[in-house]
């Protein structure tokens, strides 16, 4: 049996990703959010509704039948707005309009995560339950900061048989994922007063020259999962604060 997509299931829809929007949740503090999407799962009748010790919130809905389990997954945290004025619309505001939500988070990716909760509640509601299996719907924290640790302990609750994650996709199935590595790179030099740093060697000169080179590399390509990323993501110096000397 095929869901029925009304008018009132699409307000619904956009409602639920309002309300994500507005509560702000950068990560670690997910808490507003978590109790947001809980209201949500109990207005669909879901079955069951677990926060666990990390503070991913669960939601599952139980086949009449046994048999696989499927997760959909997404994360509730989002980065933070340094600077609000450079807006167009309220980061935290979920407005509508020219047809697009704006806010933090719309399409990272509290969209997505609306759409799901609400996808399987409509599900559950049409068939009524007439289906073999579970659906579990996640909201995981911590993503933007500490991507995997938090989602481990929802694979190691819920053991799926399937998951779909919904990350942005230009609106197509993507079918596997690139991977992540975190290479730390130092370069050293030696320490000095500003006032006579030809009697130091500035580490930072060394690094700058370093990344030019690092620039030059070209990521690799697969025939399914398109081209690799290769992007600088932090650099520090030491000492810090440093005003007054060479870095070493």
């Amino acid at each position: 049996m095929r869901s029925v997509w009304t008018k009132e299931r699409e307000q619904s829809v956009i409602e639920l990703c309002q309300a994500l929007i507005r509560e702000r949740s950068y990560s670690g503090k997910e808490g507003n959010v978590a109790e947001t999407i809980m209201h949500a799962f109990a207005e669909l009748g879901y079955d069951e509704v677990v926060v666990d010790e990390y503070g991913n919130v669960l939601g599952q809905i139980r086949g009449a039948r046994p048999g696989k389990i499927i997760l959909l997954d997404g994360h509730i945290d989002t980065v933070p707005v340094p600077d609000t004025s450079k807006w167009t619309h309220s980061p935290f505001g979920g407005e509508l309009a020219d047809c697009k939500i704006f806010g933090r988070g719309t399409s990272d990716i509290k969209g997505a995560v609306s759409a799901m909760i609400s996808a399987a509640g409509f599900f559950a509601q049409d068939t009524p339950r007439d289906f073999a299996g579970e659906i579990v719907v996640s909201g995981v924290v911590h993503e933007e900061c500490f991507e995997g640790i938090a989602a481990r302990k929802i694979s190691e609750r819920i053991r799926p048989d399937y998951v779909v994650i919904g990350e942005a996709s230009e609106l197509n199935l993507k079918r596997g994922q690139r991977g992540r590595a975190e290479i730390v790179v130092e370069t050293f030099g030696k320490p000095a007063h500003s006032a006579n740093p030809r009697a130091g060697i500035n580490a930072v000169y060394k690094m700058a020259a370093l990344i030019r080179e690092i620039g030059k590399l070209e990521a690799p390509t697969h025939p399914t999962l398109g081209e690799g990323i290769l992007e600088l993501t932090d650099i520090k110096s030491s000492p810090y604060p440093g005003a007054s000397v060479v870095p070493d």
